[in-house]
């Protein structure tokens, strides 16, 4: 039987899309080891389910329409560059979240994992911080400056319209994972 990576998101808006494109370009300036994320594969990530069968998709399906019923759709706003750990060793580069709505987003991610744990889907241990991945460390080649230059960039502030909670598909390829919508879930509006 074949399995399907899969995982729940949030698309960004093309606009976003482009800045992050003007912002990654200057990031691969310099000569460094992160791996920069293509702007046109960046999304919030809700849930990662990982390789899953088609019977337990219908169930992750089931689970997500179950957990936005009666959700108002929301907007998201952007903030600056971070990184995890930290910036002072960082593994992952990011752009954050402004808290507005992050609680209506937090209280949505806790109905999915509620949902998704009734289906067999084990409950994340880790605390949810909604991001937005831009590139991850591979080695620390020229760190300090792609640090620093990530810290000093002006992110301009965008929106985030979140009006549905996507089923993503994830096949990896040597140029880089390529994800496919499997099915949509409108909010309210």
């Amino acid at each position: 039987m074949q399995k399907i990576r899969t995982f729940i998101a949030i698309k960004i808006p093309i606009a976003l899309v482009n800045a992050f494109d003007d912002m990654l370009s200057e990031m691969r300036r310099i000569d460094s080891g992160v791996k920069w994320v293509n702007p046109r594969s960046i999304h919030l990530t809700l849930k990662f389910l990982g390789s899953i069968t088609p019977d337990q998709r219908e169930k992750v399906f089931e689970s997500v329409a179950t957990a936005v019923q009666g959700e108002p759709a929301l907007t998201l706003k952007t903030a600056q560059p971070g990184a995890f750990p930290s910036m002072k060793r960082p593994k992952v580069f990011w752009l954050g979240l402004q808290p507005d709505h992050l609680d209506d987003l937090s209280r949505i991610h806790i109905k999915l994992e509620t949902e998704l744990a009734k289906n067999g889907f084990p409950k994340e241990t880790r605390a949810f911080k909604p991001h937005l991945t831009i590139g991850r460390v591979k080695n620390a080649k020229n760190l300090a400056e792609v640090t620093k230059k990530c810290i000093g960039y002006t992110f301009p502030q965008f929106g985030i319209p979140v009006t549905k909670m996507l089923v993503m598909k994830s096949e990896l390829s040597r140029s880089g994972a390529i994800y496919t919508v499997q099915k949509a879930f409108p909010l309210s509006e």
